[in-house]
């Protein structure tokens, strides 16, 4: 239904399709960390169930709404969807979805908000706060879906950031690449105090030590330094050069590099591959 949804979304607004794909990765992940957070709660049949419809769901309405307003447009999407179920007589894993279920399902979703970049975004004011286990399994999974190097991306596409990252570089005399990594991981290094549940906690802690020792690898081997150089031109580092060092899909190249990278530091050190796959760009 959420797959049917993002079409629909996707064919009204063509260039959302990146997006999408981007999208396709974070609940695949999301949904991981979740699964593992019900286990370790021991949540009820209904809760398990209202945690997972609420993970499934909850960046539903993204390609279609202003990144500050995609819960209330996942809240709408998520109605529908479940009303639909309803109206189906289907049940998920073997419960059947409740007017009671439903409800943990939106309320879930709408308390799923409150990242920093989000709280940030909306001038220091916060959205709903999570309230209960369903809420807290959706919530906390997201955040940990951000442990990693994913969010390098986002600095490496941004006109804005790179040219902070190339300022902030210069002055420390380090690789662009590597004060992208350091910023990235600022955040990171946070996310245990983010996160609320117990487990969630134990589990990002382990989790950031694993990222932390994989970047610091990066850096002792010179990693950064050597892909730069590769996607660099006459010194200089920006999407220009990264199309003019590889062509018009120079920044997935780079992104590939990056990944590939990463896994074999994890290898190196000994972190399960499994794991790694989560970090990836």
């Amino acid at each position: 239904m959420r797959e049917r949804q993002y079409d629909r979304d996707v064919k009204q607004k063509p260039d959302a399709g990146g997006a999408r794909a981007n999208l396709d990765v974070h609940n695949e992940i999301v949904l991981d960390y979740a699964g593992r957070l019900v286990e370790a709660q021991h949540l009820l049949p209904e809760q398990k169930a209202a945690a997972f419809l609420a993970t499934v769901f909850h960046d539903s309405g993204k390609l279609n709404s202003e990144l500050l307003e995609h819960h209330k447009k996942g809240l709408e999407y998520s109605t529908e969807m479940l009303d639909e179920m309803a109206v189906l007589n289907q049940s998920f894993e073997g419960t059947t979805i409740t007017p009671e279920i439903k409800a943990k399902v939106l309320q879930a979703i709408e308390r799923h908000m409150n990242h920093l970049f989000l709280v940030v975004k909306n001038k220091g004011e916060r959205f709903p706060e999570p309230q209960d286990d369903v809420d807290k399994v959706v919530f906390d999974a997201d955040m940990m879906a951000n442990i990693g190097f994913k969010n390098v991306c986002f600095r490496l596409v941004s006109e804005k950031f790179l040219k902070e990252d190339n300022e902030m570089a210069a002055q420390k005399k380090i690789p662009i690449l590597q004060e992208s990594f350091e910023n990235v991981m600022q955040g990171v290094k946070s996310l245990d105090q983010v996160v609320l549940s117990k487990p969630a906690k134990e589990m990002t802690g382990g989790l950031i030590a694993d990222a932390t020792r994989i970047f610091e690898y990066l850096k002792e081997k010179k990693i950064l330094d050597k892909i730069q150089e590769e996607f660099s031109d006459n010194g200089q580092f920006n999407k220009q050069t990264m199309v003019k060092k590889a062509g018009q899909d120079g920044f997935l190249l780079l992104k590939k590099r990056l990944n590939e990278e990463i896994m074999n530091a994890a290898g190196a050190l000994g972190i399960d591959a499994k794991i790694v796959k989560n970090f990836q760009m």
